[in-house]
């Protein structure tokens, strides 16, 4: 029997595929704890502000806007200069607008600095997705995505927790300079840790012209705007909830900034119930099947919560329940659908990662920009886009049956991991 190193073995050489989905997890990470170490916040920076609470809701709007466009430009660079470059420059973007939000003296500033802190940020996402499909392929980086973004929700679940407790003890400005804290660590890990997973025999001959063009090559596929609008519409229902719930929570059912994230861990913990349960079954059940699961769970939940909220009754204990039936499942959602739409696209990783990064934060944007608009002082607004969303994300998955042999894949057969390699880390 041959002991040459295979495709699976040789990533192992430098970096350990635990080691790397921990660190991938990291670089996620950033993004629910830029959301959440703040949401106990925004009563008391509306306050502090002088601003309204639709106001100031537009500061998290307005950082989902900067990771969607952000992500337009770092997928494609990530494809031509590799994944580091990229990466560095963002979180020193991200940085820069850290300070900016810590000593801004109006709502005005901080929502322009969470915009340029939403760019930053972007590169995260965006290369660091791209890695995923750099070094797995087919359902295998399904599998690794809902690792990833198991360890990665340990953020959610603990950041409006610390940033409650920040709050009260310190203000709210403080919150920021954790987040600055955390962009050095990540600074640290990617100079460090990180290889790079695209290196120049990988993106020989690679333009950035090109590069650019492929945006039109993956909008042009009908499966691939499926899989957008399912992964993209999924996650603005539970950008709904996060806009939505410090008000609904704090000022509506009168819960503490303190207690509020353990309201708040709840559906974290849905989200990683939704990322095992994902991670235990794709491989026997598939990302198709999975996503349609997931999306009518969601939209199932999201249905329940609307009835609540017409209704009327103000009972905590429904609105939690129904909430957790409606965001557990995103999770499940994203990792499927980005994996498929991944899979369709293996030579264009970057520029598609990066549009199922707008599809998510701008379409999150959008339900954030509506529960503001909308908001009453009661849950119907949050209700009501949460099932907006989710009904949207239930049909682009119906789309998928449709146009099951749409462009990308001919044959309609759901791709395995016998039926190609991974791809080795390269320095």
């Amino acid at each position: 029997m041959s002991t040459s190193p295979t495709a699976d073995d040789r990533p192992a050489r430098h970096h350990s595929h635990a080691e790397l989905i921990v660190i991938l997890g990291l670089l996620a990470a950033i993004g629910p704890l830029s959301i959440d170490t703040y949401l106990p916040s925004l009563p008391a920076i509306a306050q502090e502000l002088d601003a309204s609470a639709a106001l100031v809701a537009q500061s998290v709007s307005a950082y989902f806007f900067g990771l969607a466009a952000g992500q337009i430009v770092c997928g494609p660079l990530s494809d031509r200069y590799g994944r580091r470059p990229v990466l560095f420059v963002g979180l020193a973007l991200y940085l820069v607008a850290s300070v900016g939000c810590v000593l801004a003296p109006s709502v005005t500033i901080l929502i322009a600095a969470r915009a340029v802190q939403g760019l930053g940020a972007a590169s995260t996402a965006a290369a660091g997705r791209a890695v995923i499909r750099d070094v797995w392929a087919g359902d295998r980086a399904a599998q690794a995505m809902s690792f990833v973004m198991m360890v990665m929700a340990f953020a959610p679940l603990l950041a409006p927790i610390i940033g409650g407790q920040i709050d009260v003890y310190f203000g709210w400005r403080a919150v920021f300079w954790l987040m600055l804290g955390f962009a050095l660590l990540l600074v640290a890990l990617v100079a460090i840790r990180l290889p790079e997973t695209n290196g120049p025999e990988r993106r020989a001959g690679v333009r950035v012209g090109a590069t650019f063009r492929a945006y039109g090559h993956v909008l042009a596929g009908t499966r691939a705007w499926c899989y957008l609008l399912c992964g993209g519409l999924s996650y603005a229902t539970m950008f709904g909830y996060i806009t939505g719930s410090p008000f609904v929570y704090m000022q509506f059912f009168d819960i503490s900034p303190q207690y509020f994230g353990l309201f708040f861990g709840l559906n974290v913990i849905g989200l990683v119930l939704g990322n095992w349960l994902n991670s235990r079954y794709v491989m026997r059940l598939g990302t198709r099947r999975l996503l349609g699961i997931g999306s009518a769970v969601s939209l199932l939940g999201a249905r329940a919560l609307l009835g609540c909220a017409l209704a009327g009754t103000g009972v905590l204990v429904a609105v939690v329940i129904t909430l957790f039936i409606a965001v557990g499942p995103v999770s499940m959602v994203g990792a499927n659908a980005m994996a498929g739409l991944l899979n369709l696209y293996p030579h264009n990783a970057g520029a598609a990662s990066a549009l199922f990064g707008v599809s998510q934060f701008g379409f999150g944007a959008l339900a954030g920009v509506l529960v503001g608009v909308l908001f009453t002082g009661t849950p119907l607004a949050m209700a009501e886009v949460m099932m907006i969303m989710a009904l949207g994300s239930f049909v682009a998955w119906i789309g998928l049956l449709v146009w099951r042999n749409g462009p990308g894949s001919p044959s309609g057969k759901r791709t395995t991991n016998r039926d190609r390699e991974r791809m080795p880390i390269s320095r």
